[in-house]
């Protein structure tokens, strides 16, 4: 699928593999499963704003600045929140720690939100 001149295909397959993965947290290697889905989502997702950002001439030099950006244009409603998902994905590459495996997977119904209101936003359903 395109928008405008961007191919979102791997960006919608891999928010597919998250909502899989996020459904099921049982044990420690389904966990571990949800936060590597939600790595390459987020970053996937970062990323696309951003492409999307620069089809309209605008130029973002870090997942903030995106996320900034983003939000004026309406891919997005609160910045805030995507700022939080970076410090879990941040946390999630600094180290493995179970605390910090729990935070992100505390955060990932909101994410998916998220990622669902992007999603309509830029006209896909």
């Amino acid at each position: 699928m395109w928008i405008g001149e961007t191919n979102i295909e791997s960006l919608l397959k891999a928010f597919a593999k998250f909502e899989r993965f996020r459904l099921n947290t049982a044990t420690e290697q389904d966990r571990a499963g949800v936060i590597q889905a939600f790595e390459y989502c987020f970053e996937l997702s970062w990323k696309m704003m951003k492409r999307l950002l620069e089809e309209r001439g605008q130029i973002a030099n870090s997942p903030r600045e995106t996320f900034r950006m983003a939000a004026l244009e309406g891919f997005i409603q609160d910045p805030e929140l995507w700022f939080d998902f970076l410090r879990k994905r941040n946390l999630t590459t600094d180290t493995y720690q179970e605390t910090e495996a729990e935070k992100v997977i505390e955060i990932c119904p909101s994410f998916s939100n998220e990622v669902k209101n992007f999603l309509k936003a830029i006209g896909v359903s």
